[in-house]
């Protein structure tokens, strides 16, 4: 059975996203490990587990994206419903590790941080897989897609240390990238942003909002 253009067209342009953002992360943390090698002591296993259920779940999104391009609907159905177990790594993981940078460097903002990250992504991810039961599958892409560059903002300051920036930049470029990325990809395949992706992105930023007031309480 042959898949209609745009389903091909939206699902391959995902994989593309998803490759790139992919690429950008391994990117990111290489550079910082190789500009600041100090950081190498603190890869732990729990940490090296962390990153390598991260970079899986990236990889996960475009073999997704692609396999659903080439119409291999059983088996994207299949592996999307075995990703809990997946999500539910990234997140145990990620979140004993940020708890522990909270308290062990004293740096409670990183743990602040990645569970609002946290708080963003599982909302939108259960939400890409109750559109994809309602088959409205322009919402369950662009759900796991924001879910995902909700988890973006420890790369993005990876790049922000590394170019000597203070580590707030990293939390406001964030908002701005999400916007940029989903609304253009919304744009390519639809000619508009939809209200979906509006609801979407305005609970995303709304818990960016959230959490630099927790910030400010905590510093200010």
């Amino acid at each position: 059975m042959r898949a209609p253009e745009s389903h091909v067209r939206a699902n391959e342009l995902m994989g593309n996203i998803a490759m790139g953002l992919l690429g950008f992360t391994l990117f990111a943390f290489a550079l910082k490990a190789a500009a600041h090698p100090e950081v190498q002591a603190r890869y732990t296993p729990i940490v090296v587990f962390h990153a390598v259920s991260m970079v899986a779940w990236l990889g996960l999104l475009a073999t997704q994206a692609f396999a659903a391009a080439r119409f291999k609907l059983a088996s994207h159905r299949a592996t999307g419903r075995a990703s809990i177990a997946l999500v539910g790594a990234m997140l145990v993981s990620g979140s004993v590790i940020s708890w522990r940078i909270g308290l062990e460097l004293g740096r409670p903002e990183v743990t602040v941080v990645n569970l609002a990250a946290f708080a963003t992504f599982l909302p939108l991810y259960f939400a890409a897989l109750h559109f994809a039961r309602r088959r409205d599958i322009a919402a369950h892409r662009q759900a796991m897609l924001i879910a995902t560059l909700a988890l973006m903002t420890p790369a993005y300051a990876r790049v922000v240390q590394v170019l000597g920036l203070p580590d707030p930049v990293a939390i406001a470029v964030q908002p701005p990238i999400t916007i940029a990325i989903a609304c253009a990809y919304d744009w390519v395949l639809h000619g508009r942003v939809t209200k979906p992706v509006l609801a979407m992105l305005g609970f995303s930023v709304g818990l960016v909002v959230v959490m630099v007031g927790v910030l400010a309480v905590l510093f200010l």
